[in-house]
């Protein structure tokens, strides 16, 4: 049987400001995450320190000490850090939702990586021998939104044009254009498809019944 993970209260963390309570996965489990997880890319994982501009504490600036690391593709390090809620608690206990961050990190990371990493906009891209840090709070945060707030109505629907009235509304999707008249959602447009069949496939973990909607993006 599993040994279940818990996660820890995590005070390591300077800032200037009134910060959110944090949690964090304990050391004593890191090694027991990365046999899991090795599949997925993780190789190990170490404690380290890092700083920057982070969905963890509202996108302030914030110095983080000794957090422990996982490894993921030899130049990525993800926090194990994470903003105490409910749904950062059923991150480790159903185990869907961590192969969902893994699909999720591994798509912001080809299109957009200013997502994904933190402070990203202050670089100049991904070097091979550098070392990136991931926002693994706003990860956690965006799997909350795909599987918690939009995973059931979507499990229902079989065609791309109910998703896309109803996308209108709740704006899964943002193609980034702006004016009333804007497209949330461009059915045209193979970034639009790629992120729904991303979003699609981590609701499928779930919901094994939304076969037809996916039958019809493949097609």
């Amino acid at each position: 049987m599993e040994e279940k993970i818990v996660l820890e209260p995590f005070n390591r963390i300077l800032s200037g400001y009134e910060k959110l309570a944090e949690v964090s996965v304990s050391v004593a489990d890191c090694s027991a995450l990365c046999r899991k997880y090795q599949t997925f890319g993780v190789e190990g994982y170490r404690l380290g320190g890092y700083r920057g501009s982070t969905y963890l504490n509202r996108y302030l600036n914030v110095t983080v000490d000794r957090a422990p690391l996982l490894i993921y593709k030899k130049q990525f390090l993800i926090p194990l850090v994470f903003r105490q809620t409910e749904a950062s608690e059923r991150l480790f206990l159903e185990d869907y939702r961590m192969e969902g961050f893994f699909l999720l990190l591994e798509w912001l990371l080809q299109h957009r990586p200013e997502k994904a990493i933190i402070d990203f906009q202050k670089l100049r891209g991904i070097q091979p021998s550098k070392e990136y840090v991931i926002d693994s709070a706003y990860i956690a945060f965006r799997l909350t939104e795909i599987l918690d707030g939009a995973g059931f109505p979507l499990s229902r629907f079989e065609t791309i044009e109910e998703f896309s009235d109803w996308n209108r509304t709740y704006r899964l999707i943002d193609n980034g254009s702006i004016g009333r008249h804007s497209k949330i959602f461009d059915p045209e447009n193979p970034e639009n498809i790629a992120e729904l069949q991303m979003i699609l496939s981590i609701v499928g973990l779930r919901y094994s019944e939304m076969h037809l909607f996916i039958g019809e993006l493949k097609g």
